[in-house]
């Protein structure tokens, strides 16, 4: 599992150094790639060939404090990963720089934090939002506050229209560290009833064994963020999973339209989100 994870030496990007650090001690076969973006201006009256110095020594500056940053932060745990590399990246954008490199160096996640009370409005609000919509690579976006913890279950939020394929997505991640899966459908989100029934057969199949399917009733007086909120709450799952559509979506639709929802929606479960 190559796993890329953003930082800005801040308190908050902590968050996401520390999901990294969990998922190292589920799984012995962890690559990370602790990731820093800089952006310096060249001076007009700078020659190429010092500012190209300059840039250098800057960059090795910055490593060395960027893996001091992370190891200050992960403790003992620095030596549960099987490779660790630090990157200072100086980009013209910030997020189409992440995405370009987690794309070349073919990364399986990007890891990034993100903070609030709102999630959603954090989440699509803030540069997240853009990583989020554009990202090839699935994004995990971890809690600020996130503090080391055992996954032990993931509850993925299905629309039901592409459930066989999404779980074999999921299992890159599944699988390694041993994830309990439940999918969790509301059932008025699907109009098909047939497709309904065929993937409701799938839970009898050898290949869904280890999955549990959880279906709940609408409750019009709730919106769906409502709903999932409280599902949440009480479950209290380690880990919650989406789809999403780079288009309006139904991760969109779900979440955008409803302020006071996410208002209410705090930022205590890591979320990860793939690109359907």
């Amino acid at each position: 599992m190559k796993l890329l994870v953003t930082t800005d030496f801040s308190e908050n990007s902590k968050g996401a150094i520390r999901f990294a650090q969990t998922l190292s001690r589920q799984t012995g076969n962890i690559e990370v790639i602790f990731y820093h973006a800089i952006h310096i201006t060249k001076p007009t009256v700078w020659s190429d060939v010092f500012f190209k110095a300059y840039t250098n020594d800057e960059i090795d500056r910055l490593t060395a404090d960027l893996k001091k940053f992370i190891y200050a932060t992960i403790g003992k745990d620095k030596g549960k990963f099987s490779n660790v590399k630090f990157v200072v990246d100086n980009c013209i954008s910030t997020e189409k720089d992440i995405l370009k490199y987690a794309e070349k160096n073919k990364t399986d996640f990007i890891c990034i934090a993100t903070r609030g009370a709102g999630m959603l409005r954090k989440v699509m609000g803030t540069h997240t939002s853009y990583i989020v919509n554009n990202s090839k690579v699935p994004v995990m976006v971890i809690p600020s506050h996130y503090r080391v913890k055992a996954i032990k279950k993931a509850t993925y939020l299905s629309d039901f229209e592409n459930l066989k394929n999404e779980v074999i997505k999921i299992s890159k991640l599944s699988k390694p560290i041993d994830l309990q899966l439940e999918v969790l459908h509301y059932s008025s989100i699907v109009l098909d009833k047939k497709k309904f029934e065929i993937n409701k057969e799938l839970f009898k199949t050898k290949e869904f064994e280890n999955i549990t399917l959880n279906i709940q009733k609408s409750n019009l007086e709730l919106s769906l963020v409502e709903r999932i909120t409280k599902y949440v709450q009480k479950s209290k799952p380690e880990l919650l999973i989406m789809f999403t559509k780079r288009e309006k979506s139904f991760f969109e639709s779900i979440f955008l339209p409803s302020k006071s929802a996410e208002l209410t929606y705090t930022t205590k479960v890591p979320v990860l989100i793939f690109s359907k």
